[in-house]
C-alpha cells in the first residue's frame, strides 16, 4: 500500500511527503480511465495535537477515450489534493461518521497509519473532464459514414437537402 501515511513518526510540525504506487497498487475500477503509469503524490503534512493536516497535489498518467472521435489518448492528470485528519475517542467515532465531510476524516485517537488511496482515487475520477478531448481542434466522427474526421475526410460533408423542403426550394428558384 503505496499511499498510507505513517501517523506515529510524524514530526509535531510540518513535513514534506512523496508517496509513488503503481497502478496495480491503486486498483482503480472505473470505466473510461485507465491509469497507465506511477501515481505520485506529495505535499506538506502539519501534524499537532489530534490533527493532522495533507495539502499536496497528485498527478498520474492516464489513458482515457475523447468524447468526439472515440480515440484513445494518454494524458497526465494532476490535482490539488488536500485532507484533514482528525483523531477522536473510539465511543465518540460512531456519532462523527454520521457527520464526515468531504475531505475530512475522523479516525480512532492512537490510530498509527492511514490509507489515503481510496481518496486518491476519488480525486483521480473528479480531475477527470466531464467531455475529455484529445486535443483541442478534434474534428470528432462523421454522424453519417462514422469515419474519424481528423484521419480522413468523407464525401458526407457535402451539401444534403431534405426532400421535405424541396417545395419551398423551388419557390426561392423562380422569384
Amino acid at each position: 500500500m503505496a499511499f498510507v501515511l505513517n501517523i506515529k513518526d510524524l514530526p509535531e510540525d510540518v513535513s514534506r511527503q512523496e508517496f509513488v504506487s503503481t497502478p496495480e497498487e491503486l486498483a482503480l475500477d472505473y470505466e473510461g480511465i485507465e491509469v497507465v503509469g506511477d501515481v505520485c503524490a506529495f505535499g506538506d503534512v502539519t501534524k499537532s495535537n489530534d490533527q493532522v493536516i495533507f495539502r499536496g497535489e497528485f498527478s498520474a498518467p492516464v489513458k482515457i477515450t475523447c468524447s468526439r472521435c472515440a480515440e484513445e489518448f494518454e494524458r497526465k492528470l494532476k490535482s490539488e489534493l488536500v485532507f484533514v485528519l482528525t483523531m477522536v475517542l473510539e465511543n465518540e467515532l460512531q456519532d462523527l461518521e454520521e457527520e464526515t465531510l468531504e475531505d475530512f476524516y475522523f479516525i480512532p485517537e492512537g490510530t498509527q497509519e492511514f490509507d489515503f488511496s481510496e481518496h486518491i482515487r476519488e480525486q483521480l475520477i473528479v480531475a477527470l473532464e466531464m467531455k475529455p478531448l484529445c486535443r483541442e481542434e478534434c474534428r470528432g466522427i462523421c454522424p453519417d459514414c462514422g469515419k474519424n474526421l481528423n484521419i480522413e475526410e468523407c464525401i458526407c460533408s457535402e451539401e444534403k437537402i431534405d426532400e421535405r423542403w424541396l417545395p419551398l426550394k423551388d419557390l426561392l428558384d423562380r422569384s
